[in-house]
């Protein structure tokens, strides 16, 4: 959901500038404000106590993320960390609760991302669930290029560590299945860049 950030910015919305690898709020974190990204990127991932990563989200420009522990008053389920140098519009609970209650056609933006998001977890555990680390790295390939409404053969812009966390493979098994499946013509490896 974009949200124009004039209207957050006249509610008291405030700018705060994250170095790359910065966190912005730890799993377990109470919330206290809804975030937007101005520039950049940042993931949200959940840790096992081995410290595997599993990605939740990835959030660029425009997206907010954090809504739902704050409307609930829970805890974060996950971790945010800032994937470069990034830039987030922030804004209290109780000063969102003012924008939505001036803004309904907000409230039904709100609805329809908090729909697409249970949707795209629901394809998630597709990948969590999937037998073979060939079929957890094809069924996520496959997501990312409808989520990113990619035709023919398309550059995965992630790393073989990203790929992963996704996946809940470790990166040995990714490199490993990858390069099989270059071998058998089912993904094309050039230049370390992986094509689908």
């Amino acid at each position: 959901m974009q949200i124009d950030h004039h209207i957050l910015m006249t509610y008291g919305g405030m700018a705060k500038q994250f170095k790359k690898g910065a966190v912005i709020f730890w799993e377990g974190d109470h919330p206290l404000y809804l975030y937007q990204v101005i520039t950049g990127s940042v993931t949200l991932f959940s840790s096992n106590a081995d410290g595997k990563d599993l990605i939740q989200g990835v959030f660029g420009p425009g997206q907010s993320f954090g809504e739902p522990p704050l409307f609930l008053g829970r805890p974060y389920p996950s971790t945010a960390r800032a994937n470069d140098d990034t830039a987030l519009l922030r804004i209290s609970k109780e000063k969102f609760d003012h924008i939505l209650q001036d803004f309904p056609e907000l409230s039904r933006q709100l609805l329809h991302t908090f729909a697409e998001r249970i949707y795209k977890k629901a394809q998630a555990a597709q990948i969590w669930l999937a037998q073979s680390p060939e079929a957890k790295i094809t069924t996520a390939f496959n997501r990312m290029k409808r989520e990113q409404n990619k035709q023919g053969e398309w550059q995965i812009p992630y790393t073989r560590q990203q790929l992963a966390n996704f996946t809940g493979l470790r990166v040995e098994t990714i490199i490993r299945t990858l390069t099989r499946m270059n071998r058998e013509g089912k993904v094309k490896i050039v230049n370390r860049k992986v094509y689908y």
